[in-house]
Protein backbone atom coordinates (compact mmCIF):
# COMPACT_ATOMS: atom_id res chain seq x y z
CA UNK A 1 0.00 0.00 0.00
CA UNK A 2 1.01 3.25 -1.07
CA UNK A 3 1.56 6.16 1.65
CA UNK A 4 0.64 9.42 0.22
CA UNK A 5 2.15 12.37 1.59
CA UNK A 6 -0.52 15.06 2.03
CA UNK A 7 2.25 17.24 3.26
CA UNK A 8 4.58 17.72 0.14
CA UNK A 9 7.34 19.88 0.72
CA UNK A 10 7.26 23.46 -1.22
CA UNK A 11 10.72 24.69 -1.39
CA UNK A 12 10.40 27.95 0.66
CA UNK A 13 11.89 30.83 -1.18
CA UNK A 14 14.22 33.30 0.50
CA UNK A 15 12.00 36.55 0.64
CA UNK A 16 14.24 39.35 0.72
CA UNK A 17 13.57 43.25 0.12
CA UNK A 18 15.86 44.99 -1.96
CA UNK A 19 16.54 49.03 -0.56
CA UNK A 20 18.57 50.03 -3.34
CA UNK A 21 16.08 51.75 -5.13
CA UNK A 22 15.03 53.38 -2.02
CA UNK A 23 18.47 54.42 -1.05
CA UNK A 24 19.09 56.26 -4.87
CA UNK A 25 15.46 58.28 -4.19
CA UNK A 26 16.64 59.15 -0.30
CA UNK A 27 20.15 60.96 -1.85
CA UNK A 28 18.19 62.53 -4.82
CA UNK A 29 15.43 63.71 -2.47
CA UNK A 30 18.57 64.67 0.42
CA UNK A 31 20.61 66.74 -2.64
CA UNK A 32 17.57 68.31 -3.68
CA UNK A 33 17.07 70.20 -0.64
CA UNK A 34 19.85 71.45 0.04
CA UNK A 35 20.24 72.74 -3.75
CA UNK A 36 17.07 74.15 -3.17
CA UNK A 37 17.58 75.97 0.02
CA UNK A 38 20.89 77.29 -0.76
CA UNK A 39 18.86 79.46 -3.47
CA UNK A 40 16.75 80.98 -1.11
CA UNK A 41 17.49 84.38 -1.00
CA UNK A 42 16.18 86.36 1.84
CA UNK A 43 15.86 90.98 1.48
CA UNK A 44 16.96 92.25 4.04
CA UNK A 45 17.05 96.60 4.69
CA UNK A 46 20.29 97.67 6.32
CA UNK A 47 19.25 99.89 9.55
CA UNK A 48 22.16 101.17 11.40
CA UNK A 49 20.92 101.69 14.98
CA UNK A 50 22.30 104.75 17.14
CA UNK A 51 24.18 104.01 20.30
CA UNK A 52 21.55 105.43 22.88
CA UNK A 53 22.45 109.01 22.06
CA UNK A 54 19.77 111.18 21.35
CA UNK A 55 20.34 112.65 17.56
CA UNK A 56 19.99 116.15 17.20
CA UNK A 57 18.43 116.96 13.67
CA UNK A 58 18.54 120.51 12.01
CA UNK A 59 16.71 120.95 8.98
CA UNK A 60 18.67 121.54 6.43
CA UNK A 61 16.69 123.07 3.15
CA UNK A 62 17.65 119.69 1.34
CA UNK A 63 15.47 117.85 4.18
CA UNK A 64 12.31 116.22 3.17
CA UNK A 65 10.79 115.41 6.86
CA UNK A 66 8.25 112.80 6.92
CA UNK A 67 6.65 112.29 10.47
CA UNK A 68 4.28 109.15 11.25
CA UNK A 69 3.22 109.47 15.00
CA UNK A 70 1.46 107.74 17.43
CA UNK A 71 -1.81 107.32 15.68
CA UNK A 72 -0.50 106.18 12.87
CA UNK A 73 -1.22 109.81 10.48
CA UNK A 74 1.42 110.82 7.83
CA UNK A 75 2.70 114.46 7.68
CA UNK A 76 5.20 115.06 4.97
CA UNK A 77 6.74 118.61 6.32
CA UNK A 78 4.20 119.58 8.45
CA UNK A 79 1.30 118.60 6.30
CA UNK A 80 -1.27 115.58 6.59
CA UNK A 81 -0.72 113.15 3.54
CA UNK A 82 -2.20 109.84 2.47
CA UNK A 83 0.23 106.55 2.12
CA UNK A 84 -0.73 106.28 -1.21
CA UNK A 85 0.03 110.07 -1.95
CA UNK A 86 3.97 109.90 -0.96
CA UNK A 87 5.43 108.61 -3.70
CA UNK A 88 3.76 111.17 -6.35
CA UNK A 89 5.03 113.64 -3.50
CA UNK A 90 8.48 112.26 -2.96
CA UNK A 91 8.76 112.13 -7.32
CA UNK A 92 7.84 116.04 -7.30
CA UNK A 93 10.18 116.79 -4.40
CA UNK A 94 12.93 115.10 -5.89
CA UNK A 95 12.47 116.16 -9.35
CA UNK A 96 13.01 119.37 -8.68
CA UNK A 97 15.99 118.50 -6.72
CA UNK A 98 17.76 115.29 -6.36
CA UNK A 99 19.78 115.82 -3.11
CA UNK A 100 17.06 115.82 -1.14
CA UNK A 101 17.31 113.95 1.69
CA UNK A 102 14.55 112.01 3.31
CA UNK A 103 14.23 111.71 7.13
CA UNK A 104 11.36 109.63 8.85
CA UNK A 105 10.80 110.25 12.18
CA UNK A 106 8.58 107.84 14.02
CA UNK A 107 6.70 107.22 17.38
CA UNK A 108 8.71 104.80 19.28
CA UNK A 109 5.24 102.86 19.26
CA UNK A 110 4.32 102.54 16.15
CA UNK A 111 3.94 99.47 14.56
CA UNK A 112 7.32 98.21 12.65
CA UNK A 113 4.97 97.18 9.48
CA UNK A 114 3.93 100.93 9.04
CA UNK A 115 7.44 102.08 9.43
CA UNK A 116 8.73 99.71 6.75
CA UNK A 117 5.58 100.94 4.57
CA UNK A 118 6.85 104.30 4.59
CA UNK A 119 9.91 103.12 3.52
CA UNK A 120 9.31 101.07 0.58
CA UNK A 121 6.82 104.17 -0.29
CA UNK A 122 10.52 106.50 -0.42
CA UNK A 123 12.25 103.98 -2.25
CA UNK A 124 9.68 103.41 -5.13
CA UNK A 125 9.96 107.12 -5.55
CA UNK A 126 13.53 106.63 -6.87
CA UNK A 127 15.76 107.39 -3.56
CA UNK A 128 17.47 105.72 -1.28
CA UNK A 129 18.87 108.33 0.73
CA UNK A 130 16.86 107.68 3.83
CA UNK A 131 17.66 108.34 7.37
CA UNK A 132 15.25 107.18 10.32
CA UNK A 133 15.17 109.36 13.47
CA UNK A 134 12.73 108.63 16.74
CA UNK A 135 9.93 111.20 17.47
CA UNK A 136 10.66 112.72 20.85
CA UNK A 137 7.22 113.35 21.41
Amino acid sequence: MKTHNFYQKEEKELISINITPLIDIVFLLLVFFMLATSFIQKSTIEVNLSSGETLQTEKQKNDVILTLNKTGQIYLNNKLINISNIKNEIIKIIDNNPEHKILIKSHKKIAVQKVIRLIEEVRLAGTDNIKLVNLEK
